[in-house]
């Protein structure tokens, strides 16, 4: 019970923190795009549980959940948005740039399906050094479309890399639908088949499911089988803005977004197993506490130094 409620924190600590960033995003304290996580906490959570320590996570566009997920410094990350020198990449990559080599969080880049390649290159070098480690990096439904996704699928099958892909499929490439994008013959399980990696479905939406098929995937990823773990999830807000646009939404609907909310989900099931409505609101206050301090610190942080304007340019 104690991984689940650990599980819960980490969920209601991404959903508060992204509605307070979207706040401060209105209110331009950020002064860059933003890409809202809320909606896909499960996913993140999930994989990231079934993960070990010394396990490398890339993320794209769409990376404040798998940062956090991975055990990123909260106040890091707000100050990062801000601009701040105390950011996790001093204030010079913003909310798609982010590193933290602390907790083995490679990177998050925006372009699209760039994080596939990058993450394959990674679990090369964990190959090669003899590690046991492996590599994980999230995607987007429209991102798998990207031609270097299948270049990688043939070459971490061929070479037998430790390597996952998280395809979090929320439906849309920005506002386009799936029906629009792909032919009615398109099979997401025999493409990844066909290059010999494994592929598995999970409820976006349910902690519990992403988080068991992650694990056992993850045996033969170790092994040298690389993986796809597609999650089906709902992405509650708009592609980088916080608004709830539904012009477009069939599926998902607003009611359908609330009756399936993987948060909402995993409250209710704490509750009906035995623990505590105190206890449960005991842990939200803890966190509501936590991004609140965050973003205090974050907002009177001072900004990089212009001297500092052009180190950090290249690796070292």
């Amino acid at each position: 019970m104690s991984s689940l409620l650990s599980a819960y924190k980490k969920m209601f600590l991404i959903r508060t923190a992204e509605q307070e960033i979207a706040a401060l995003y209105i209110k331009n304290k950020i002064m860059s795009f933003v890409h809202f996580y809320i909606g896909q906490e499960a996913v993140a959570v999930g994989v990231c549980d079934a993960l070990e320590k010394n396990d490398k996570v890339l993320g794209n566009h769409r990376s404040h959940g798998h940062y956090l997920a991975k055990g990123g410094d909260l106040k890091k990350m707000i100050c990062e948005l801000l601009g701040k020198e105390n950011g996790s990449s001093h204030g010079k990559g913003g909310s798609m740039h982010m590193i933290d080599k602390s907790v083995n969080f490679v990177g998050s880049t925006p372009i699209l399906g760039s994080v596939v390649p990058l993450a394959c290159g990674t679990a090369f070098e964990q190959k090669y050094n003899k590690k046991h480690d492996i590599t994980a990096a999230f995607l987007g439904d429209g991102a798998f479309e990207e031609g270097v996704v299948y270049e990688t699928l043939n070459l971490s099958a061929l070479f037998k890399l430790p390597l996952l892909l998280v395809v979090e499929n929320n439906l849309f490439a920005v506002n386009s639908k799936i029906k629009d994008r792909r032919s009615e013959n398109y099979d997401i399980q025999k493409i990844v088949t066909g290059f010999g990696a494994n592929y598995v479905k999970a409820d976006g939406n349910d902690y519990d499911d992403v988080f068991n098929k992650a694990k056992k995937l993850l045996q033969e990823v170790r092994a040298g089988k690389p993986a796809v773990l597609e999650c089906i999830t709902y992405r509650h807000m708009a592609h980088s803005a916080p608004i709830f646009e539904e012009g477009y939404r069939e599926e998902d609907t607003p009611e359908k977004r609330e009756e399936r909310d993987s948060v909402k989900r995993m409250r209710r099931k704490l509750l009906e197993s035995g623990v505590s409505e105190e206890a449960v609101s005991s842990i939200e206050e803890e966190v509501k506490k936590t991004v609140a301090d965050s973003i205090e610190f974050a907002l009177s942080s001072d900004y990089p130094k212009k001297e500092s304007l052009y180190t950090d340019l290249y690796a070292s």
